[in-house]
């Protein structure tokens, strides 16, 4: 394969700016070449041609499959159709970037991985907020040994309201309430502790919205192999919040309040610095506590990494296995929620 390589981005759909944005990306990167989108609307395909205005546009993938220069597509539609559109594309010989949520089940994820494997053609997802400036300085703290052996975390978002959110609200189509905030939420703590899952235990609400179909709180403690535990919460009845990170090691803590939001998500190729995390460290018995400000949110990072796999052998960003790890915590977390016991995880 030669640079630029054809990339053609399918769903351009107007909820948040998702097809704009792995559009605008892959045009900052210079071994890619956006050349077409494709969504089933004349009306989303109008807009992306404005934005781009050097595009071909289609509005049936079969016009993608059968354009022999795109080698490469990232599938930006809700996520019922991320299998069956993935299978399709590596059936048509193409690389693939499906965005998260992955799929909707462990089988789906695996289907998704066997396909491409038979077409020998790359299977990456798009888990690129590993990138956010917050999520970056925090790796960075955790992997400097500055907090010591990390033993416990808790991640939660949410707050008091239905979740009116077009197809997202739709469990059916969406895998319910998990697969909105979750993919990022449990795709950071798998990359923080890249240890054996030994067991998960989840607990699932419908109390309050029963005119939506997905849950309205849900919740999922991970315990790992070294001991480590996991707590991941997505709330919609939470009259009380919490901070959005708080990680505890041997040696100190981190808290992100997360009061600052990431500026720029969906609307620039990076994003500048913005906010800070509270950092405490323990050494000699003295406590020291600092702000620490976050770094600049290098999504574009995640597409030339997508580039060096594919023209240099690099290691893929995010693998097909890596998403389907997260998606088996949701299930694992849904099975368990019914069961009342813990459930594993498979694919460990």
């Amino acid at each position: 394969m030669k640079a630029p390589i054809g990339c053609a981005v399918i769903g351009y759909g107007p909820l948040h700016n998702f097809g704009w944005a792995h559009s605008a990306w892959i045009e900052a990167t210079p071994e890619l070449s956006l050349l077409a989108v494709c969504d089933l609307d004349p009306a989303r395909t109008a807009a992306a041609k404005e934005a781009f205005p050097h595009i071909r546009t289609y509005n049936d993938v079969a016009e993608v499959w059968a354009d022999g220069e795109v080698e490469l597509v990232s599938i930006v539609t809700p996520h019922f159709t991320h299998c069956p559109l993935a299978v399709q594309a590596f059936a048509a010989g193409k690389h693939v970037v499906v965005e998260k949520a992955m799929c909707l089940s462990v089988a789906e994820a695996t289907q998704m991985i066997e396909a491409g494997k038979r077409a020998r053609r790359t299977l990456a997802v798009h888990h690129n907020r590993r990138h956010d400036g917050n999520f970056r300085r925090i790796r960075e703290i955790v992997g400097s040994g500055a907090i010591g052996e990390v033993f416990e975390i808790e991640l939660y978002a949410g707050g008091y309201g239905p979740f009116r959110h077009g197809w997202y609200s739709e469990k059916a189509k969406s895998g319910g309430a998990f697969y909105f905030w979750g993919p990022h939420a449990v795709d950071w703590v798998l990359a923080l502790i890249p240890e054996r899952i030994v067991g998960v235990n989840g607990y699932f609400h419908n109390r309050v919205w029963h005119e939506i179909t997905n849950e309205d709180q849900v919740r999922a403690t991970i315990r790992f192999a070294n001991g480590c535990a996991a707590d991941v919460t997505w709330s919609h009845i939470a009259a009380i919040g919490k901070p959005l990170w708080r990680i505890l090691g041997t040696k100190g803590g981190i808290l992100d309040t997360g009061a600052n939001a990431i500026p720029g998500y969906e609307k620039g190729i990076r994003g500048p610095v913005g906010g800070s995390l509270t950092l405490v460290t323990y050494e000699g018995g003295e406590r020291k506590e600092e702000q620490v400000p976050y770094l600049e949110s290098d999504w574009d990072t995640y597409w030339q990494g997508v580039a060096d796999h594919l023209l240099r052998g690099g290691p893929v960003p995010v693998s097909g296995e890596a998403g389907r790890r997260t998606i088996g915590v949701f299930e694992a977390a849904e099975r368990s929620s019914q069961t009342g016991q813990t459930e594993q995880v498979p694919y460990e």
